[in-house]
This record gives C-alpha cells, structure tokens and sequence, in this order.
C-alpha cells in the first residue's frame, strides 16, 4: 500500500473513532486540516448513518465543495438524507455552474425537488443555464463573475469589486460592461490597483476582449483559452451581453472529456460506452449492453465494406494452376501494411488538427507523403529480403514489394487527407474511425495488388 492510501486509510480510522465517541466538535476542527477530497473519500467509505452525520458537522463551504466535486449518486443519495433547511443552506453556498452541471444530469423530478430548494434567483439562473445545450460554452459557463461598468473610476470601481467578490469564482480578470451590460472590456486586478483613483476604467482597460458566444460549441473556448493561456473567458449572447465566464479548471475537464469522446468515437464506440464504463455502479449486465450498442454498428460496416476485399480476392482464382499462386499468401502483408500506415496517419492528424500549437495545410501533406515513401521503401526492401527467402521468385518478390510500398504511401495520403476533409466540411474528424479506415485500406490494398498483378505478369 502507497503512502496516498496509507494516509487515507489513517484519517478514516482517525474519523470512525471520533464519530464512535461521538467527538463531533473536535472531528470538525481536526478536518479543517484536510482538503474537501480527502474528507470526499472518507464520506464514500463510511455507512449512511455516518456518513450524514459526518456531512452535516461540516462547515457549509466545505459541504458546498464538496457537492461541487462529487459523483451524481453521491449528491442524491446525501441530499436525500438531510435536512431540507441545510441542504438549501448548502446550496447557496455553491457555485451555480457546477450545480447546474449536475442538475442537468438528473432526471427530471429529482431535478425539481432540487430547484424547489433554492431561492428564486437562483432558480432563474438555473433554469437559464439548464437551458443550453449539452456541450455549448452556455451549459458550461459560470455565473460568479465580477463586472464593472465603464464609466466608473478606479476607486470606485475597487469599492465595487470588494462588494461582488464575495460571491465570485473567479477575481483574476475584472470585466467591464457598458449600460447595457454588453462587455466592452477587461482588466486585471494588478492594472487596477496601480492606476490612480481619479482614472477611469474605460480609458485603462483593454478592449480586445476574447469571447466566446452561448451558443457556440464548448471546444471553441478550449481552443482560445490554450492558444492565448487565459485563466477564464468569458460567455457572451447573441448582442454582445457577457452571460458568463469559463474557467480554467472547467475547461480541464472539457478537454478530458473531449479527448476520452474522440478516443472512442475512434477506436469504432461512442460516448455512452464511456459514461457506462466510467460508472462504478454499473453491472455487468449494462457494460455489456453498452459495448454492443457502441460497437455493432461499425462492425457491421466493416463487414459489410470487407465483402469488396473478398470479391477483389475471388478475382485471384486464375492463379491457382499457375506458380504465381504462392502470391496468394503474402496478401496479409500487403494489406497490413496500408492500413497501419493509415491508422498512424489519421491518429497524428486527429491530434495535429485539435492541438493549438499544431497546424494543419499543405505542408502536412508533404510531410505524411515524403516520410511514407521513405517508409515505404525501407519496409519493401525488408519484405523483399524475407519474401525471396521464402519462395526465390523475382517475379513475385517484385509484386509483393512494389505493392507494400505503394500501399504504405495511399494509406498515410488517405489517413492524412480524410480528417482535414471532414475538418473543413466543420465536421467531427474523429468520426473516421479505426476500423474504417482499416477497411478503406484492405480493399484499395487489394485493388493495388491485384492491379499490380495484372500489369506485371
């Protein structure tokens, strides 16, 4: 056992006695030590008799975190259990967006009795974030923010700012609004304070503001927070008016859940095989179902697509009274060869086109085609060597080399060209899966050998 796992294993020994003595002062001043996960992981392994009794001598802020972080079971199951008015304390105290993060996740009655808890402003603010769309900066914003209007002066502005801090999750950037409460510009803290107190905001902020608008799809924000390194970003309608702000732990999470839904999406699944398997109480029973309903589909695609392979491959029949038949056996190589060179194409593209430092033109094209001709040249020298060694025929070493070669450089052409297509179409270029592409691969590479064949004998 690790020094993490010994250490956790201590404080909920530490934490059980306490409780079984019923020391509840002492516990809660012994956990304003800990850090809101580490009380997290106690909560998961105690009882539910002691797991609310836990819960409810927490101060409210680090109750309010820990809502904030837990699983949906989690905050159901403990809401359920205490008392109406703590729990409605509670939530006052959290952060609207990563509550609504998880209202959205709810089913609809339970969604409610949670709205019932809360105050009517926040309700409103709620139900206009649960509003969006799953996945768009709207559904992913927060409302704690702090605004200045532009008219103000800096000392002014300073009185402001002390007064909505308290309520804020995120102060590193101040942004100001006109009359209308459009954002207009940014400042940060440090800019404020050293500016003199007569000066007014709109002369000392900056007016290139980047934003991203409600409705426009989350990965936008990730995109422009990691190229130009912003700590948050703010969220504006339709006209300009600032709704909200993305920071930058919300985007971290943005980006795992992306990358996670593309690694799926390309490895031939989708998204609900991920949500059931990343669900500690799912059974056996719903992890099974959700691999085939993930997978199914493509692999009746493939099989489908690889019936052009198996015609291309009946096409060889002529060669079966002749010396050439042995060419029949290298056909594996030859197709493996394409759609490796493909998969590797694609992955590195995927990647290339998501990251902000990468670009994707013409130039990338060149460098895909040049390295698989070197490639291709080096593996068909090697599979030369070991085909001559098996059946000493320069006809046949020539065909099967010639065709590795050729498919090594159509499958990184291919692998590269397909996503950049799907990319300027504004489409998901992740959607190309594995297997798809595989199977593209086996049935060009078929054709090139077979063509191959042809042309040389």
């Amino acid at each position: 056992m690790d020094k993490k796992q010994d250490s956790s294993r201590e404080l909920f020994n530490d934490v059980k006695e306490m409780m079984d003595e019923n020391k509840l002062i002492e516990l809660r001043e012994m956990l304003e030590e800990y850090h809101k996960m580490d009380i997290y992981d106690v909560l998961l392994e105690l009882d539910e008799v002691d797991k609310v009794k836990l819960f409810e001598i927490l101060p409210l802020d680090t109750a309010a975190s820990i809502l904030e972080e837990c699983d949906v079971e989690f905050f159901t199951s403990i809401v359920s259990m205490i008392d109406e008015q703590h729990a409605r304390s509670i939530f006052d105290e959290m952060s609207l967006g990563d509550l609504s993060d998880i209202l959205r996740e709810l089913e609809d009655d339970e969604r409610e009795k949670i709205l019932d808890l809360v105050s009517k402003e926040d309700e409103d603010e709620l139900r206009e974030l649960l509003a969006y769309l799953d996945e768009t900066s709207g559904s992913t914003m927060k409302k704690g923010y702090v605004t200045v209007n532009k008219n103000l002066n800096v000392a002014q502005a300073i009185r402001h700012i002390r007064a909505e801090a308290v309520d804020a999750d995120s102060i590193y950037y101040i942004y100001v609004i006109d009359n209308e409460k459009k954002l207009v510009g940014v400042l940060s803290l440090r800019d404020l304070f050293l500016e003199r107190d007569s000066a007014i905001v709109e002369d000392i902020m900056v007016e290139n503001v980047k934003s991203v608008g409600d409705n426009d799809d989350r990965e936008e924000a990730v995109k422009l927070v990691s190229k130009y390194n912003l700590v948050a970003i703010p969220v504006v309608d339709s006209e300009g008016i600032l709704k909200g702000i993305i920071t930058v732990d919300d985007i971290l999470d943005v980006m795992e859940e992306e990358a996670t839904e593309d690694m799926y999406k390309f490895a031939g699944s989708n998204e609900h095989e991920r949500d059931v398997a990343e669900n500690e109480k799912s059974t056996l029973r719903e992890q099974i179902l959700s691999c085939v309903r993930g997978r199914v589909l493509w692999l009746i695609i493939t099989a489908i697509f690889s019936f052009a392979t198996v015609y291309i491959f009946m096409n060889f029949k002529e060669l079966m009274n002749t010396e050439m038949y042995k060419l029949i056996f290298f056909a594996p190589i030859v197709i493996a060869m394409g759609g490796n060179a493909s998969s590797q194409a694609s992955a590195v593209t995927i990647i290339n086109l998501t990251s902000k430092d990468s670009d994707v033109d013409f130039a990338t094209i060149q460098k895909e085609v040049i390295s698989s001709i070197i490639n291709g040249i080096v593996v068909a020298i090697i599979v030369a060597i070991i085909v001559s060694l098996f059946v000493g025929n320069a006809g046949i070493t020539m065909i099967v080399s010639i065709a590795t070669l050729i498919n090594i450089i159509l499958g990184a052409t291919f692998g590269t060209l397909i996503p950049m297509i799907l990319e300027k179409m504004e489409s998901d270029p992740s959607v190309i899966s594995s297997p798809i592409v595989t199977v593209c691969m086996d049935i060009i590479g078929m054709f090139v050998y077979l063509l191959l064949i042809s042309i040389i004998l």
